[in-house]
């Protein structure tokens, strides 16, 4: 898979949560981003929600809700508060990840 079919992935799986969760922003990141993946690579996307009320309750069901669409996509949830430059995670994600358009999504 190269990054384009993993950015299309990454759109199919952020369209289908958008029923269930208020998603700020979505980007892909990872070895996907910055072109590095290989045949075993995961397909990383932050998930940055509006607001979190139990984060591992939304993990949990963002996992369950991936097995519609791929298996390799990772998800990474995030309350929109807490995703900022003081975490070097987000630093991480900011400076080599791939926004997912999600009004296109």
């Amino acid at each position: 898979m190269d990054k384009g079919q993993a950015i299309e992935i990454t759109r199919k799986y952020v369209d289908s949560l958008k029923n269930k969760f208020d998603i700020q922003r979505a980007i892909l990141f990872g070895s996907y981003a910055k072109g590095t993946n290989h045949d075993d690579s995961d397909i990383d996307v932050a998930i940055i929600l509006r607001h979190v009320n139990d984060i591992i309750d939304t993990q949990i069901e963002l996992m369950k809700l991936r097995r519609q669409i791929d298996l390799r996509i990772e998800p990474h949830p995030f309350d929109s508060h807490d995703f900022n430059r003081t975490n070097p995670v987000v630093n991480e994600i900011l400076k080599y990840g791939i926004d997912i358009n999600i009004n296109a999504a």
